[in-house]
């Protein structure tokens, strides 16, 4: 997710340099110390500790993975350090701590959408899945195995393996024998490339649904062709001026999921401070209380600092990048109900700009 993360870092430099242009924070210059956690929770804890330790920073904006979150987050909310991660979906993280917020959805209305959508639009009744063992893609396959079962749909296999992993092929193997309508993959990038590399070597025609990683531009790019793929993301609508000054930062061609919530992680954050300070507790209540309308969209939290909700839709990749497929879910359904709204009219992200 090294793309992602680096658009996600030009966002949040962005949103750093529009707030001291403004005046600051209280006449405050606001500085922001970057450290890689590289999707990794060792990597992640090490980074955590020199910015909780030797830093001292206020706050922590991250990370990325939800592994890295998951390792980190504990340090953080037994210093009192709030918390915001942009880009960390995990249900698992639900009850981090009071100090612990995100800008990103949580994979509870992810995989409740995915399962929907297969059944409901894609006509899916038999599913396999192949996922990657840590917080994020355990998180979503279990999401998605209860709904989809719910709905009446039967999972024919399921194999997970570590995120480390780039051999697919016994496992892909298992799930071809298990003559599944869709092949689900909440996986992350470099997997996501070899297995459907891996896939197409092995002649698996089976049609794949995956989730949010792969509106990763370099996996478009790598797997354009090999497959049938479809994947669900959250909706944002950044504008046109935003999209702007990030890609003139990266040089890149697309804004990537998770760069508009690093940016209002950061104007959330930074709201918060200049209203009641720095006091831990006095800026949890006052983030907890936020209604804000960013680049990502509407933020509130709920007691969890879980954004309150949700829309998705589904793209397909094909010619290097992707075309969308509009399909949203604005509410968590009733057992039984969908309440996927879809719109048969696809468009590619430059006519989605104009």
């Amino acid at each position: 997710l090294s793309s992602v993360g680096t658009v996600a870092r030009a966002a949040t430099e962005l949103a750093v340099e529009e707030v001291n242009a403004a005046g600051g924070v209280n006449g405050r210059i606001l500085e922001a110390v970057y450290e890689d956690g590289k999707c990794s929770p060792s990597d992640a804890n090490s980074a955590a500790q020199k910015l909780l330790n030797i830093d001292k920073v206020s706050a922590i904006i991250g990370g990325l993975c939800s592994s890295e979150t998951s390792a980190f987050a504990p340090q953080a909310m037994q210093s009192k350090t709030i918390t915001i991660t942009y880009c960390s979906s995990a249900p698992s993280l639900t009850k981090t701590g009071k100090y612990f917020f995100r800008t990103y959805p949580v994979d509870t209305f992810q995989g409740k959408f995915a399962a929907e959508y297969g059944y409901n639009t894609l006509g899916a009744r038999k599913i396999a899945i192949l996922y990657h063992i840590s917080d994020w893609g355990t998180g979503l396959k279990d999401v998605f195995t209860q709904r989809f079962t719910e709905l009446g749909g039967e999972i024919v296999a399921t194999e997970g393996t570590p995120q480390e992993a780039r051999d697919y092929r016994t496992q892909l193997t298992k799930l071809r024998a298990a003559k599944a309508d869709y092949l689900y993959t909440p996986v992350y990038v470099d997997g996501g490339i070899a297995m459907i590399g891996q896939a197409k070597e092995l002649k698996i025609t089976t049609k794949i649904l995956g989730g949010d990683t792969f509106d990763d531009p370099k996996l478009q790019k790598e797997v354009s062709g090999k497959a049938d793929i479809l994947y669900t993301i959250s909706v944002v609508s950044p504008s046109e001026a935003f999209k702007t000054k990030v890609l003139a930062k990266t040089g890149g061609e697309q804004v990537p999921i998770c760069a508009p919530n690093a940016y209002d992680a950061v104007k959330v954050l930074s709201k918060a401070i200049a209203t009641v300070g720095l006091d831990a507790d006095l800026l949890e209540a006052e983030i907890r209380k936020t209604d804000y309308t960013g680049e990502s969209g509407k933020i509130t939290f709920d007691e969890n600092g879980n954004l309150t909700n949700a829309s998705y839709l589904v793209k397909r990749i094909e010619n290097g990048g992707a075309t969308e497929v509009k399909a949203e879910m604005k509410e968590e359904p009733k057992a039984g109900e969908a309440k996927t709204e879809v719109k048969a009219e696809t468009k590619t992200e430059a006519e989605r700009a104009q």
